[in-house]
């Protein structure tokens, strides 16, 4: 009998990493998916992204809407009991093994919850990251310890988390799944057009943290180079649907300026091939724009603690540090540095690797499922 293993997707960053699995699932007479859309995802603000996966190919199990109107924290609690209900109900209605979390969004600590409730097998995927400029991290750090299989991107994250006293069977660094997808195509020839790309997420940690103040820095900095820019939506977290109207105000007469809800999985990959950099914040500044060998700007303290590649900027929040790193980024001795850099979230081959040590550690489940300290 198959193990059948659950997958929860609510953001459209989700698809890019999950889908190498998926597909190797596909692949395995071992294995066998089921795949659970919420979130962001069902939401016309953010793109509504589920068109996405529908594209991919992945069978979709079930959907449920999660996410509340409300932006600030009553609301944000609120998607959290709305996600609760849901995920309850699904693992009520649907017979599987395991659940497969990734990363660090408050949105999986329901997830989480219910799996453990139900005595599932739950199987992290990106811990061991640091981010000291966002709730994400203290997230990270509870699905660690309530995973029972981890799979890292690099050893030092591997080493962060077998300090949280995790036992030493149960964590593996296999690479980035991220990157899989990436290496695949590296042989593709490049079209670089002058453009860049800019995502900007809150410091949700910083009570004083002037997003709009910040936002509107990037753009005038970058309004004063002849790049076209292509500004995508910051993620589901509080406030975003006032900062979705402000980008479209501030950029509604800027010629160079467009802004899109999303790429999607596939376009926003294809947009890097033709990029000159990416700029703001977000994790994927720090983890897949690097495997296509372009500079990223990656400005203030909301991935504060991440491993950096030679590719990253490091930039603060003023104008004459952003000015700066652009000019870094555009300069030919910083292309150059990029071409010869080594990487280090993997090889690729992440995929196949972590469905190995789930099916081998698999034959013991009486000691896969309970967990002790590593002393």
């Amino acid at each position: 009998m198959k193990h059948r293993l659950a997958f929860f997707t609510s953001t459209r960053s989700d698809m890019t990493i999950f889908e190498p699995l998926l597909n190797e699932i596909k692949k395995d007479k071992n294995f066998e998916y089921l795949l659970f859309v919420h979130g962001t995802h069902l939401e016309k603000n953010y793109g509504n992204t589920v068109k996405d996966i529908k594209k991919l190919k992945f069978k979709i199990t079930s959907k449920f809407k999660s996410v509340d109107k409300l932006d600030d924290e009553f609301g944000q609690v609120k998607s959290l009991t709305k996600t609760q209900i849901g995920v309850n109900n699904i693992f009520k209605k649907f017979k599987f093994n395991s659940v497969v979390i990734l990363g660090d969004r408050i949105e999986r600590l329901p997830i989480v919850s219910a799996a453990l409730a139900y005595r599932k097998f739950i199987f992290h995927i990106h811990g061991g990251e640091i981010t000291t400029g966002a709730l994400d991290d203290q997230v990270r750090h509870m699905i660690t310890k309530s995973a029972h299989l981890h799979f890292t991107i690099c050893n030092n994250y591997k080493k962060n988390v077998l300090a949280m006293a995790e036992e030493n069977f149960r964590v593996h660094n296999v690479g980035s799944l991220g990157i899989e997808k990436i290496l695949n195509n590296s042989k593709r020839n490049r079209k670089i057009k002058n453009q860049v790309i800019l995502t900007y997420h809150p410091e949700t940690l910083k009570n004083n943290f002037s997003w709009s103040k910040n936002f509107s820095t990037i753009v005038n900095e970058l309004n004063k180079f002849d790049f076209k820019v292509i500004i995508t939506s910051p993620g589901h977290e509080k406030g975003t649907s006032k900062q979705i109207n402000f980008i479209k105000k501030l950029v509604r007469n800027k010629k160079k300026f467009s802004f899109v809800k999303s790429l999607g999985v596939n376009g926003y990959f294809e947009k890097l091939r033709e990029s000159l950099f990416v700029i703001g914040n977000s994790s994927s500044g720090i983890i897949e724009v690097p495997y296509f060998r372009i500079p990223t700007i990656n400005i203030g303290l909301r991935q504060n603690g991440r491993f950096l590649h030679n590719s990253v900027i490091r930039c603060a929040s003023n104008k004459s540090s952003i000015r700066k790193s652009i000019k870094i980024a555009n300069s030919e001795s910083f292309k150059k540095k990029i071409k010869k850099m080594k990487f280090h979230f993997g090889n690729g081959g992440a995929s196949k690797k972590i469905l190995n040590i789930i099916r081998k550690y698999l034959k013991n489940e009486d000691k896969l499922l309970n967990k002790q300290f590593q002393i």
